[in-house]
């Protein structure tokens, strides 16, 4: 069995690894992130993503830790450590038979950190932190729609009949072997209520 661990970042529909200490000048360098691509085997994958083989749970909580601490965070008049991106923590487990050494069993779990929507009048009205409002809210709309368009298709009967928008965002297009498929995916929510 051997087990791998990458973490990235979408920061302004880009696309960081948090793990590689070449791409954390983000913000003031016009970094073009991580380049998305379509493979058929794998669906999306990042280009030059870090991948960690880790022998031991301590070593996957330290790369863990490591990217947390890596993370874009700003404060505004709501919070003082409000996260400006949503990040990935994917840890891959391959499991090969000892009778068929072929045959290998890939699972994938997939810790996804969600940054919360925002009104940008709430935050603020200009500059970079209303740019970051913006992606942030466009991103979790076309999660929504592509959530609601499983739910719709699986009512019907047939995934065939309805069109899933996973490519409207790189988010989506990540985490479409999560939400679909043959995957279990749970949710949990730290929203407050703001009286919204």
């Amino acid at each position: 069995m051997k087990i791998y661990c990458s973490f990235l970042e979408l920061y302004n529909e880009k696309i960081y690894d948090l793990l590689n200490p070449d791409q954390l000048n983000r913000i003031s360098a016009a970094s073009p992130g991580l380049k998305l691509r379509w493979h058929k085997k794998d669906q999306f994958l990042v280009e030059n993503l870090y991948v960690f083989a880790c022998s031991s749970p301590e070593e996957l909580e330290f790369l863990f830790h490591m990217g947390v601490k890596n993370k874009t965070m700003a404060s505004h008049r709501l919070n003082s450590s409000s996260s400006r991106s949503h990040c990935i923590f994917e840890i891959k487990i391959e499991y090969f038979d000892s009778k068929n050494p072929d045959d290998v069993i890939v699972s994938k779990l997939a810790l996804v950190d969600l940054a919360g929507s925002e009104r940008s009048s709430w935050v603020t009205s200009e500059g970079r932190m209303a740019k970051e409002a913006i992606e942030i809210n466009k991103s979790l709309f076309t999660l929504r729609q592509v959530i609601n368009a499983i739910h719709d298709s699986q009512n019907r009967g047939s995934k065939n009949e309805q069109h899933i928008p996973y490519r409207e965002s790189k988010l989506t297009s990540l985490l479409k072997q999560s939400i679909g498929g043959n995957s279990y995916c749970l949710m949990v929510s730290d929203r407050v209520n703001l009286g919204r």
